[in-house]
C-alpha cells in the first residue's frame, strides 16, 4: 500500500512540473544565440535580403527570425531557422553584400559547421531585427 501510495505521489509530483498556462507555448531553445534575456527589438535595412530569402521558404513552426549581434568588433546577423537539423546561420555586410561566415550550431550534430566556434560565447548585443509573421 506504502508502495502505492508513494508512486501516485511521484506521479502526481511530475505532472506538477510538466504543466503549463493555457495559451503559453514553450520557447524553443537553441545553442546559436547567446542567452539574453534584455533583447530587444531592432530594425536593420541591410538585413533585408535575409528576411527575403525567409519568405521564399515554406511557414515554420516556430517561425523563423533574424537577430543582430556584435561579435569580433563587427555586426553580424543570426538567422534562426527552426526546422530540425537546420544550421543556424551567421551573415555579415561586407562591401554592402551580405557573406555567410558559419554556423555556429546545428545541422546533424548540433555543433554547426565550425566556422564560428567562437559566436555563442562572444557574441554580444543582440536584438531581433524580424520574425517571421505567417
Amino acid at each position: 500500500m506504502k508502495t502505492l501510495l508513494v508512486l501516485l505521489s511521484a506521479w502526481g509530483c511530475l505532472g506538477l512540473v510538466q504543466c503549463q498556462r493555457d495559451g503559453e507555448a514553450p520557447q524553443p531553445q537553441t545553442e546559436a544565440a547567446p542567452a539574453n534575456p534584455t533583447a530587444t527589438s531592432c530594425q536593420d535595412a541591410k538585413a533585408q535580403p535575409l528576411i527575403d530569402e525567409l519568405l521564399r521558404t515554406p511557414k515554420a513552426n516556430p517561425a523563423g527570425e533574424v537577430w543582430r549581434y556584435t561579435w569580433e568588433g563587427r555586426p553580424v546577423f543570426l538567422v534562426k531557422s527552426f526546422r530540425p537539423d537546420d544550421y543556424q546561420k551567421v551573415y555579415e555586410v561586407t562591401n554592402s553584400q551580405l557573406q555567410y561566415v558559419g554556423a555556429p550550431s546545428g545541422g546533424i550534430t548540433g555543433k554547426g559547421d565550425g566556422k564560428c566556434p567562437t559566436f555563442s560565447a562572444q557574441a554580444t548585443n543582440g536584438c531581433l531585427v524580424w520574425r517571421d509573421p505567417r
